[in-house]
């Protein structure tokens, strides 16, 4: 049973949509656009290479000599364009292994480590970007400048220049809007990415995402598939499949961040509604889990079914009381014997953890029950979560009470959305929830 308090949520919320396919497909769109992207660049050719080409085929009057440092000389520019084209690609394979990197640490679920790697990545790609967007910016200004005071001086020889300064303005105002748009949109991206990043390590939800950038990750996958569109009517293999590629992965990310926004307000807004829903997404899938291991059992339940029942056979008695003992009794199922059981106004209880992840129950069966990653000194192992230590957290039953006490972990023991002292007893009660480090459990007493 899920609480109101938005700090599951909100990491839930990032986990759920990291390992969805809605990101799987903008990962794998952006890895192809990298992918074909490089080799683009190593397989491209400088236009002064082609000019040089044509320049040697039309004319016969060069000497073996002059032809060699033609070539050398195209083959220098060939080598800086290639060059420049890969460095040009570096950022986006930054990018691209941050986003690898969030998959799968939420797939894992070794939130927030792995994944706030990933998103530092992607925050410093952004901020280089942003400084280059403003570099960019003013060189561009400076130019038109330049031509447009050189235009000016000239204009004593060649008469008015009225149009030609015309022109070089509306350059000037053209460049300096696509670039604010550019500066503007690095500027959103980095907060954006900071506010996700400070969800994900404090659990609190925000749903400051920027509609700016996701208008701006539309126009750009529109413009891709113009690309693309273009590419395939050139016959350009290579082009064609990295801005389909980069087109995939704009228009996803920009559904995802529409998606990220209404849930972070559906949570901060109406809590309840939102672990309603989430609590029945869960439970339709474990019940289509429990259909698919219903429509296809184990091999045990094949043989059991498919054997005829046999009464077992009673052994003579010689006290005559008529309960034998049997020869072989045919093994039907475990009976847990609950060794940590409470009771309350003469009732008999038993204290039970369900972890959400999973929706498993976990029986509290010993007076003393430990939690943790080491497989051999633990009751109830986690192997499956890197967040977890070794022996993370101990919960007891004395007196008729349950407790729980953090063991000095590295990832700390909360309780309803509270840090735990380490090394003390803390009484739980029925639908607290515990969480230990990024994994959470709902106590059920009763």
């Amino acid at each position: 049973m899920y609480t109101t308090n938005g700090q599951n949520g909100a990491i839930s919320i990032i986990r759920k949509m990291s390992v969805s396919v809605l990101f799987l497909v903008g990962a794998i769109g952006y890895s192809v656009y990298v992918l074909f992207g490089l080799v683009g660049s190593l397989a491209g050719r400088s236009g002064v290479t082609d000019l040089m080409d044509q320049i040697m085929s039309m004319s016969g009057g060069y000497s073996s000599l002059d032809y060699s440092a033609v070539r050398a000389v195209s083959g220098m520019f060939n080598g800086i364009t290639v060059f420049s084209m890969l460095m040009s690609m570096l950022p986006a394979m930054v990018i691209v292994a941050g986003i690898w990197l969030i998959f799968a640490a939420a797939k894992r679920n070794m939130l927030p480590g792995t994944a706030s790697v990933g998103l530092t990545m992607a925050r410093v790609i952004a901020i280089i970007q942003l400084v280059l967007a403003c570099i960019g910016a003013v060189l561009l200004e400076i130019l038109c400048i330049v031509l447009l005071s050189a235009v000016n001086s000239v204009s004593g020889y060649y008469g008015s220049t009225g149009s030609a300064n015309a022109v070089l303005v509306f350059i000037m105002i053209l460049f300096a809007g696509v670039s604010a748009v550019q500066i503007i949109y690095y500027l959103k991206l980095n907060k954006m990415i900071v506010n996700i990043k400070d969800t994900l390590l404090t659990g609190q939800p925000d749903d400051n995402i920027s509609l700016y950038v996701e208008i701006l990750c539309y126009i750009n996958g529109g413009i891709a598939v113009i690309g693309a569109l273009m590419s395939l009517a050139d016959v350009e293999v290579l082009n064609f499949f990295a801005n389909a590629g980069m087109a995939t992965a704009d228009i996803c990310f920009a559904i995802m961040i529409r998606q990220y926004r209404s849930k972070m307000q559906l949570l901060i807004h109406n809590p309840q509604q939102f672990y309603q829903e989430m609590q029945m997404a869960e439970q339709r899938a474990q019940q289509a889990q429990q259909q698919r291991g219903a429509q296809q059992p184990y091999q045990g339940q094949q043989q059991w079914a498919q054997q005829p029942y046999q009464a077992p056979q009673q052994a003579q008695n010689p006290s005559g009381s008529g309960y034998g003992e049997t020869s072989e009794l045919p093994y039907r199922n475990e009976t847990m014997v609950l060794g940590g059981q409470m009771v309350n106004n003469g009732v008999l209880q038993s204290v039970r953890l369900i972890r959400q992840k999973t929706g498993e129950t976990i029986y509290i069966n010993k007076s003393s029950f430990w939690f943790g990653k080491d497989a051999g000194n633990v009751d109830y192992c986690l192997t499956d979560n890197a967040a977890i230590s070794r022996r993370h957290a101990l919960i007891t039953i004395r007196n008729n009470e349950c407790f729980i006490q953090d063991n000095h972990s590295t990832n700390r023991t909360f309780l309803n959305g509270h840090v735990l002292e380490a090394g003390v007893d803390t009484a739980l009660s029925d639908g607290d929830r515990v969480r230990m480090g990024d994994e959470e459990f709902t106590v059920s007493i009763g």
